[in-house]
């Protein structure tokens, strides 16, 4: 092996050159370990696992080495990750999917298997790379095999959700429930975009300007403008409070209607409207309350979401509801609620009754909850998404003339000066800069 340097991990015993050595602290973060066949994957439980979005990781730095040293031995390597990735990935209505199983290889928090729509673009992303190289060629129906899975509808198993004016909605990960995650989204469309720029393939075109439409129609959702902020995605949990008076109640069933999508589970494990009867029905004894927590999709705005609940009533009584009434958290994704306020009161019959909740989206403005300051170093928090969607959009734009995205770009790229001032930002941990790997390790 003619690349001399130091192993991250167990490069040499697969016959693989050194990860770049700047890049440890990253290596070890992620655990990295190859399999026999070249395959990056983690160790869990002592049993080593392909990691779907290590891959393109590992393939880009390859690549970065090739093209700093001339050395064939990391061009060769890519190639043989890249193929590995390929033999690890499954068909998908004739596309090419890498899954990823929960249960098997335990790297995600998200349970069954599913695939995931920012880690096929991540290699769309590298596949394009290869094709540049001598004997990159081979992943050209690759390629084209994995950006078709991008297309491939929600309620058919894929991360494709179609808004009624034909434009794409490209979804973190195969769900009817409109999650809607606007980083993975815009990140994906920007490596379409570059796609298409290298390609000069109308296909491809195609499915950049379907995304761009797509953002168009909804770009307006992500925006909060009494916090000079931005939404990471479109759904998130609202904790309601039902309180009974002069019965005891029984909930037997809860679902989540979002106009336009569907109506949803919201029961048990693995509902996509969440677990609020997880443990079983809930009961409330009467003059008391229980709290359930489901989830609920901006999606639909400005029709509002439904909390549909199915109680059974000892006898004639009523039953409150009322939503957590949230604040912004800087410092996590939850919102934190400092009070209730109170939708509506039914009367209830003695055996079962169906209620319907309509949760107008004044009183729900924090479910999506706007991007924080989440990421920790040194004892300082940055907002990363924010500025992801800042950079993301304005290299969409680099190929689109859209005054819609161009608006909400400069409106979001001005909130970073507008953060020092306002109320919602005034504690000394947060940072009011872009997060810099290099300068703030």
């Amino acid at each position: 092996m003619s690349a001399a340097g130091t192993y991250m991990t167990n490069e040499q015993e697969v016959g693989l050159p050194p990860l770049r050595a700047e890049r440890k602290a990253i290596w070890d973060y992620y655990r990295i370990e190859f399999l026999p066949n070249g395959y990056p994957g983690r160790r869990t439980d002592g049993v080593l696992m392909a990691h779907p979005i290590y891959g393109p990781y590992v393939i880009t730095d390859y690549i970065t080495q090739y093209r700093i040293t001339k050395d064939q031995l990391f061009l060769d390597s890519a190639f043989r990750v890249a193929d590995a990735a390929v033999e690890q990935m499954q068909d998908l209505q004739g596309s090419l999917v890498f899954m990823y199983d929960e249960e098997k290889a335990k790297v995600s928090s998200k349970k069954g298997t599913w695939y995931s729509g920012l880690t096929q673009s991540r290699y769309v992303d590298v596949f394009a790379k290869l094709l540049k190289f001598p004997g990159g060629d081979r992943f050209r129906e690759p390629l084209s095999r994995i950006l078709a899975s991008l297309t491939i509808p929600v309620d058919k198993g894929g991360v494709a959700r179609y808004t009624p004016n034909g434009g794409l909605i490209i979804e973190e990960y195969p769900a009817t429930f409109p999650n809607c995650t606007l980083n993975g989204w815009t990140t994906a469309t920007t490596i379409i975009k570059d796609l298409a720029v290298s390609t000069n393939d109308e296909s491809h075109w195609e499915i950049f300007r379907q995304s761009v439409r797509g953002m168009e129609s909804i770009i307006s959702l992500y925006d909060v403008p009494e916090l000079a902020n931005s939404r990471y995605k479109l759904e998130g949990d609202a904790t309601f409070r039902l309180a009974a008076a002069g019965s005891n109640v029984e909930v037997q069933d809860v679902q989540v209607m979002v106009p336009g999508s569907g109506t949803f589970d919201a029961n048990v494990d693995g509902d996509e409207a969440g677990e609020a009867l997880k443990a079983g029905p809930v009961e409330i004894v009467d003059g008391s309350f229980e709290n359930i927590k489901v989830r609920m999709s901006r999606y639909s705005w400005p029709d509002p979401n439904k909390i549909l609940l199915k109680v059974v009533a000892e006898q004639e009584g009523q039953l409150s509801v009322s939503i957590g009434d949230a604040d912004y958290n800087p410092f996590g994704s939850v919102p934190k609620i400092k009070g209730w306020r109170q939708l509506q009161e039914f009367t209830v019959e003695a055996g079962e009754n169906l209620i319907e909740v309509e949760v107008p989206w004044i009183a729900a403005e924090m479910i999506a909850h706007p991007t924080n300051f989440a990421k920790k170093i040194t004892n300082r928090q940055f907002n990363v998404y924010h500025y992801i969607h800042i950079d993301t959009i304005s290299k969409i734009l680099e190929q689109s003339s859209s005054n819609i995205l161009r608006y909400y770009l400069d409106k979001w790229t001005e909130a970073p000066n507008i953060w020092p001032g306002h109320p919602a930002y005034q504690d000394e941990r947060l940072m009011m800069e872009r997060f810099d790997m290099l300068k703030h390790k």
